[in-house]
């Protein structure tokens, strides 16, 4: 553009130049030498500048050349960014796609931590409601669980507890001399197999209590059998502790109550067969009567231990058919008046007077009144006086503190006798129990009746419960049904 403009001013000059030479030939023939030589200085100027601007020309040619190479490697670099922004918006897709993959992923490992979660809950809820004390520790022995059992069993909350060795404040003893037992938790930590409490180990609580426990400790074992700590489960012992303790004196106490009789009856029939001429028709009326209530007391001891075995076997039979209620208590009562005048006791007797008629099972029902009706005679002191009394109650409503299930025949038995110790009530309905004031007065006893009584009418469906103080005398409840009782019977009690 600038060498066409250069062009373009040259010419203009140039025809400029031949105009007013002309002009001056026709205007002026003959012209000064002075002017000939301004024109030619003139001339040579122009092409002077003509000269300058073809290299100014040259030089605008090379500079566009420059920017024309300059503008191919713009290209050529626009070209490359093009294929990076492409290469850009790839990877900004694969990209893309492996955010929704980890979105995805994310979401699964969301509802993986909250299944976990939830499992952990329920683990942890299952730890805490197990029957027994449940303590983990991890491969150092420092607590790192610590269930609510335990927390009940010890004294001790998790708080406590948990971070710190077991054996800071979980502590067991020996029962025979109080001294440290065997530390069954660090050998299944060193050894890595299961260990068992020692026999007649104790629990030191909080509070300095002791209470007879056992148990084991189970290593916890990782992948590729590392171990990583143990589980240690203790529980609470007292209650079978005392059913042995029960156990053994029912077999000292049936024993001796075995052999008393038996050997009356080994007495009377060795001095009825050695001599039977020498004895007189009343004496051996004698012996013999002897040997029957002898006999009597053996069949009542494994009576009572049989009726305790269908109990617990659950092969108790229910046959109930309509009975009339009152003339069984009457008929018990009377079969009974041998040993109430023996010791000159003073009978009451009400019973209620109307529907006598009951379907129930009257062997259970004779069994159940037997039972408090003998206890009533046995543990009422001479000149007692013992009240048996028959009524019916309705559902809801309170008799004594206890309130009616169901519709019922309500029977009571009362005596002014040794009374229950406050400190054993809770205990009366126990298998081989027998109060203090009990022993007391009688020696011999399975501790079973009352035992049977419970057993009997929650096998019904009815109640049974008392009031009674110490020295003045106890009052039995019991209650039956008056609906139609299921019949229930079990081929094995046969």
């Amino acid at each position: 553009m600038v060498i066409i403009l250069s062009r373009n001013l040259y010419e203009s000059s140039l025809v400029k130049y031949t105009m007013n030479k002309k002009i001056s030939q026709k205007t002026t023939a003959s012209v000064s030498n002075a002017t000939i030589l301004k024109l030619k200085v003139l001339a040579k100027e122009k092409e002077t500048i003509r000269r300058k601007l073809v290299v100014t020309a040259k030089q605008l040619a090379m500079v566009a050349k420059e920017r024309e190479t300059i503008r191919r490697k713009l290209a050529v670099t626009a070209e490359i960014l093009r294929l990076k922004a492409k290469q850009l918006a790839t990877i900004a897709k694969e990209k893309e796609n492996i955010r929704l993959k980890l979105a995805v992923t994310a979401e699964k490992l969301v509802f993986k931590a909250e299944e976990l979660a939830m499992t952990t809950v329920k683990q942890e809820a299952i730890l805490a409601s197990i029957g027994d004390a449940v303590m983990a520790c991890d491969s150092e022995g420092r607590v790192i669980l610590f269930n609510r059992k335990a927390v009940t069993m010890t004294g001790f909350s998790a708080k406590e507890v948990i971070g710190k060795h077991y054996s800071h404040l979980v502590k067991f003893v020996r029962e025979v001399d109080n001294e440290p037992s065997e530390d069954f938790i660090a050998q299944a930590l060193k050894s890595g197999h299961k260990t068992v409490m020692a026999d007649n180990t104790l629990l030191i609580r909080k509070d300095g209590s002791k209470i007879p426990v056992a148990d084991s400790a189970e290593p916890i074992r990782y992948t590729h059998g590392l171990l990583i700590g143990c589980v240690v489960v203790f529980r609470d012992i007292t209650k079978e502790k005392e059913t042995d303790k029960a156990k053994s004196e029912f077999i000292a106490i049936a024993s001796h109550q075995l052999k008393t009789p038996t050997t009356i009856v080994n007495l009377y029939t060795e001095m009825l067969l050695n001599n039977p001429a020498g004895i007189d028709a009343l004496k051996q009326k004698e012996y013999i009567a002897e040997i029957r209530g002898a006999n009597q007391r053996m069949i009542d001891i494994v009576s009572a231990l049989l009726n305790v075995s269908r109990i617990e076997m659950g092969i108790f039979s229910v046959d109930p058919t309509p009975v009339d209620v009152v003339v069984i208590l009457k008929n018990i009562v009377k079969e009974s008046q041998a040993n109430v005048k023996e010791k000159n006791l003073i009978l009451q007797e009400k019973y209620h007077q109307l529907e006598h008629m009951i379907p129930i099972d009257a062997l259970l029902f004779n069994m159940v009144f037997s039972n408090l009706f003998s206890n009533s005679i046995k543990y009422t002191p001479l000149n007692g006086t013992i009240s048996v009394k028959s009524l019916k109650v309705k559902k809801g409503e309170h008799i004594n503190g206890k309130i009616i299930k169901e519709n019922s025949l309500l029977v009571s038995i009362s005596d002014n006798g040794c009374g229950i110790p406050l400190n054993q009530q809770d205990k009366i309905f126990t298998r081989f129990f027998r109060s203090d004031s009990a022993r007391n007065l009688h020696t011999d006893g399975t501790g079973l009746g009352l035992y049977i009584v419970k057993s009997v009418l929650d096998h019904m469906g009815g109640q049974v419960w008392f009031l009674s103080k110490e020295d003045e005398g106890t009052t039995f409840y019991f209650t039956i049904p008056l609906r139609m009782m299921k019949q229930k019977i079990n081929l094995a009690s046969y």
